[in-house]
């Protein structure tokens, strides 16, 4: 599936449309059309072409209709001593989109996906605040493996093959006392071989290197097949080969299977080229929220991060210095 899809040319640019991720195994093109969004931030130095020649296209079903809401974030406040580490008096984001969360180091990224899974970091925090998931409690919706996840921090410490390992993700939708089945072994065969990974089946995960482990951690959160999916920082350790792969392979699943993914992004390059909406953070506050190309200004950029920052058009895309 890699094959195919860098040798299709489509590792320089996020490609001009995007194809269904079964179909690229066999090398068919999906049909797909643009959709637009509006926003009351300002816009980006890139003109409104450039997003729609350069950036994957997206299913335009929806385009004319209000986005429906897949979290809802009121009064949230998280603490450490003193220091505040997040602070959201309200934040709505939308379902069916592929949403990233920038900002510079510390600026409250993670927190705010741990905060939404509930998960704690072994730090004493004081929290508040309340969050929903499609309108549901959020713990609700964890509990009932309907969110699938992979962290910074991926544990590998259980004696089991890689395929075992992908056959996890599965274990929130079964019974105690029922088995991972024919249909979930060939499933996790496919996306292991998607994922370059087919010819370590049998090994140990202790084995895997650090870009195996992550692409293997990666396998088995699509294994558990939910329509909600978190990656906190899901490039991490991967090649730049890896990285472009896995950011269409999302953007495709968000555009032809309905799927709602939240991701936590360093590079401003991938963040503005693969996804639907940004949320830039700072100092633990949401500085912006809409379109990359509404939110990802050079202006708001520069001011985040502290540092200047610059949007250059290339043949291949913006890419951002």
């Amino acid at each position: 599936m890699l094959d195919s899809f860098f040798h299709s040319g489509r590792s320089a640019t996020a490609a001009k449309s995007v194809r269904p991720v079964r179909s690229m195994q066999t090398g068919q093109t999906g049909q797909t059309g643009q959709t637009g969004q509006t926003g009351q931030t300002e816009q980006t130095e890139q003109t409104e072409q450039t997003e729609q020649t350069e950036r994957p296209s997206q299913n335009n079903n929806t385009s004319h209709e209000k986005a429906s809401e897949l979290l809802s974030m009121q009064d949230i406040h998280i603490s450490h001593g003193d220091k505040v580490l997040l602070k959201i008096d309200k934040l709505t984001v939308p379902s069916q989109k592929l949403v990233a969360f920038i900002g510079p180091n510390g600026a409250g990224k993670s927190t705010l996906l741990h905060t939404v899974l509930g998960q704690h970091t072994g730090v004493a925090l004081k929290t508040q605040g309340y969050i929903t998931a499609q309108g549901q409690p959020i713990d609700e919706m964890m509990r009932d493996g309907h969110i699938a996840w992979v962290g910074q921090h991926e544990r590998f410490e259980l004696p089991l093959t890689v395929l075992d390992y992908a056959l996890l993700g599965v274990s929130p939708n079964l019974a105690w006392y029922q088995r991972p089945n024919r249909h979930h072994v060939e499933r996790a065969q496919t996306l292991l071989q998607d994922f370059e990974l087919s010819n370590l089946t049998d090994a140990r995960v202790q084995t895997l290197s650090g870009g195996e482990k992550q692409r293997l951690a990666i396998v088995r959160a699509l294994m558990q097949d939910t329509k909600i999916m978190m990656f906190d920082e899901p490039t991490n350790h991967l090649d730049i080969r890896h990285q472009r792969f896995l950011l269409h392979y999302l953007h495709t699943l968000v555009h032809e299977q309905r799927k709602s993914i939240l991701v936590v992004l360093h590079d401003l390059t991938y963040a503005h080229r693969y996804t639907d909406e940004v949320v830039l953070l700072n100092g633990g506050r949401v500085i912006a929220q809409g379109t990359p190309n509404e939110v990802m200004t050079r202006q708001r950029l520069s001011a985040a991060y502290d540092v200047d920052i610059k949007a250059h058009q290339t043949e291949d895309g913006v890419v951002f210095v």
